[in-house]
């Protein structure tokens, strides 16, 4: 089924694009089918290009704007053909939590880690254990990210 078809089709559930294909060319079908599945960024929960960087340069400049469910974003050339691969500024993504990228540029402040949990001691003792009230530890606890460099 095409992917256009596929997606005014389906329920507006959340959208995984995956692509990490080494051994096959990528096809205009293929891309088009991830540029069509970009657009609905309020729908896309993780991302995964793994690809030549000349086919990669439309996809990276088409992930522009809010993101707002983006869990997981994963870009990474299988060439070293072009170094200018680069998010646009108008990227966002509040609830990015994981992220890796290799030999992609990105304005400073794009990816900020969670605030810092506040300390918020309870009055509340048991035994010698004093429980804390106050935000849940695993909202923070879960933001990593990488970034690839290549070794010089």
């Amino acid at each position: 089924m095409p992917i256009a078809d596929m997606l005014a089709h389906s329920p507006p559930l959340p959208l995984i694009i995956d692509y990490r294909n080494e051994s096959r060319e990528v096809t205009a079908q293929d891309e088009e089918g991830i540029l069509l599945a970009l657009r609905r960024r309020r729908r896309v929960r993780r991302i995964r290009l793994c690809f030549p960087s000349s086919s990669l340069r439309r996809l990276v400049a088409a992930i522009d704007g809010d993101f707002p469910i983006l869990e997981n974003l994963y870009i990474t050339p299988l060439t070293d053909d072009d170094n200018g691969l680069s998010l646009p500024e108008t990227f966002k993504a509040p609830r990015l939590r994981h992220y890796a990228l290799k030999d992609v540029t990105y304005s400073p402040g794009t990816f900020r880690p969670p605030p810092p949990m506040p300390h918020i001691p309870s009055t509340e003792r048991i035994g010698q254990v004093t429980l804390y009230n106050g935000p849940q530890l695993w909202r923070y606890a879960c933001f990593s990210y990488y970034v690839y460099q290549p070794w010089e």
